[in-house]
């Protein structure tokens, strides 16, 4: 056969190959077809079954919400409803504490499938517990409700304090609901109950949930005056029930006293009050206390200069330990001889003869605690026996205004029968954190920090000379301190009465005026100035600085020096000095 016939038998083969694979596929689809065409018509249909079914699922869901909803929904008339909500939720907070309460009606709103009352509730009075109680048993009822807006403001940020609620309170009901004219179910007590009884007997009525079938039973909330109680079982008699629960008190009650259902959602009948605790431990209107820090030390030991024969005596203190690691215990270490401290109390006596060298006796004062033996506080102490030397004198005024947050100077004067003595000056002890002395000009400044506590202090100024018997003085003043009432201070306005103008200052603190005329004094701080010009724009008033103009509207520390004194004119007295300021000049306005 040749290669030209066998190439003519190949291509006759493979062309009917190609031919029969053709014809096959157009006989399959020909025949399964429509085959495939209704499997997937019966797939199609079957999911739409399918989505109609779950859509008639959601509809009786929906229709068995809608039923429930209507089981707790407020009346239909929006006005019944708006009353009987407000009425509700006066009850509720007298229930928990509230004082001052002013619950007023608020919007109203009807739509075609719902309506909707609000009401409010403005500034009244509670506690923390008083708010947690409330938010409780209002979360807790099964009303279609909630609290759309509160405001709380808390005057005090320490221990428990008195809270000022405004709330806003809204309510809906259903389309469909039936009228009812209470917004709760309610029946009465047909006999009296003592505090201490724990079954009653309730007269007949609708809608409490008592079933015919005992074992079917579950307990609920039930409301007499303010007390709230959770009937537990059916008796013959009437109900069993446990008393003064979710943080009420049991009480007696009269016959014919109202019960009213107090319901409670089904998804929070596990809820206490209980579990609203962790609230009113960590409140969040009460700044925590910082941990305390102890730093301790030992007070009251100082060097002394005594007469030969002199005996001296003092207290040793303990400041700033912590109790917890037991009494401070005291004891001295290379004394001299006779030096003597009592461990309890720190009582430090010596008795040195009247023949004992003249010079200086040292001793070291130490201080442990029982459970901190090895931590031993240490100070030093030197007695110098020195010969008879007559003190130096000091000089201080007995008073002064110091006004937070600005510096106070003053100057303690000293002066010694000895002109060759140098004398030295330094604050007792006891003296307010952050006051100096400068030691060689007796020159004494302070700026207490505004959070310092206002309020009268004796500061003591010691002053020393340097001679061979070194004597020591001191003196006593006290320091009023106060808040800057100058800057709270205003020149509220100028008024005229019987043709004289009066300047009236406002402090702001107190709301109090104080009228002032041609002539008289103006004090308030550290300031004493004498009104010397009233106009209906200002007023002028004169002190040691000078002249000082204020104008009305500004704080008497916006006042400014416009006249200077003259040097010779301006003596100025300890504990009085003008504060720095910018001179301007005067002006008309």
């Amino acid at each position: 056969m040749s290669d030209q016939n066998r190439t003519k038998i190949l291509a006759s083969g493979l062309a009917a190959v190609i031919l029969v694979f053709v014809l096959r596929t157009r006989v399959d689809n020909w025949l399964r077809g429509p085959i495939r065409t209704l499997q997937n018509e019966i797939a199609a249909a079957e999911r739409s079954a399918e989505t109609l079914q779950a859509e008639e699922i959601r509809l009786e869901v929906a229709k068995r919400n809608l039923e429930d909803w209507k089981d707790v929904s407020l009346p239909p008339d929006v006005d019944d409803a708006q009353r009987l909500y407000r009425e509700w939720i006066q009850m509720l907070a007298e229930e928990c504490g509230f004082s001052r309460i002013d619950v007023i009606p608020a919007s109203k709103s009807t739509q075609k499938e719902f309506s909707t009352v609000a009401v409010e509730v403005r500034r009244a009075e509670t506690d923390l517990q008083g708010l947690t109680k409330f938010l409780f048993l209002f979360d807790q009822a099964d009303l279609m409700h909630r609290i759309s807006a509160m405001t709380i403001d808390c005057d005090s940020p320490k221990g428990n304090p008195r809270l000022q609620i405004s709330l806003t309170a809204e309510g809906m009901s259903v389309a469909g609901t039936e009228e009812h004219q209470e917004l709760l179910a309610r029946t009465s007590l047909t006999t009296a109950i003592k505090s201490s009884d724990i079954e009653l007997v309730a007269a007949a009525g609708d809608f409490f949930p008592v079933p015919e079938n005992p074992e079917e039973f579950e307990s609920f909330l039930i409301r007499i005056d303010r007390e709230l109680l959770k009937v537990t079982a059916l008796t013959e008699a009437g109900w069993r029930v446990d008393r003064g629960v979710e943080g009420t008190t049991a009480a007696d009650h009269d016959a014919n006293s109202v019960i009213e259902l107090f319901p409670v959602a089904w998804d929070r009948r596990e809820k206490n009050l209980e579990q609203y605790a962790a609230l009113v431990k960590a409140s969040p209107f009460v700044i925590p206390a910082p941990p305390k820090k102890y730093t301790p030390r030992i007070s009251g030991v100082s060097n002394k200069t005594i007469e030969p024969g002199e005996e001296v005596r003092f207290r040793v203190k303990a400041e700033g330990i912590d109790p917890e690691l037991g009494d401070a215990a005291f004891a001295l270490r290379n004394a001299a001889e006779g030096m003597t401290i009592d461990p309890s109390s720190g009582e430090f006596h010596w008795a040195p003869g009247a023949d004992l060298a003249t010079g200086e006796y040292t001793a070291v004062v130490s201080m442990t605690q029982e459970q901190a033996a090895d931590a031993a506080l240490e100070s030093s102490l030197k007695i110098t026996i020195a010969r008879p030397n007559t003190e130096p004198r000091i000089t201080l005024p007995e008073s002064a205004i110091v006004v937070l947050g600005r510096e106070f100077v003053t100057t303690a004067a000293a002066s010694d029968d000895n002109p060759t003595d140098t004398l030295t000056f330094s604050l007792g002890s006891g003296s307010p954190e952050g006051l100096t002395v400068d030691s060689k000009t007796g020159e004494i400044k302070w700026t207490p920090p505004r959070t310092f506590t206002p309020g009268r202090y004796d500061v003591e100024i010691k002053v020393s000379d340097n001679g061979e018997e070194p004597k020591s003085a001191s003196a006593k003043i006290t320091l009023d301190v106060q808040d800057d009432f100058a800057d709270l201070t205003l020149l509220s306005g100028i008024v005229g009465k019987d043709g004289v103008l009066h300047a009236w200052f406002r402090n702001k603190a107190t709301n109090k005026v104080n009228p002032l005329k041609l002539g008289e004094m103006l004090v308030v701080s550290e300031i004493s100035a004498e009104i010397v010009t009233v106009t209906d724009r200002y007023v002028t008033m004169k002190d040691a600085a000078g002249i000082w103009k204020l104008k009305l509207g500004d704080s008497v520390r916006q006042r400014q020096l416009i006249e200077p004194a003259r040097q010779e004119a301006a003596e100025k007295t300890p504990g009085t000095e003008a504060p720095a300021v910018d001179t301007v000049p005067p002006t008309g306005s």
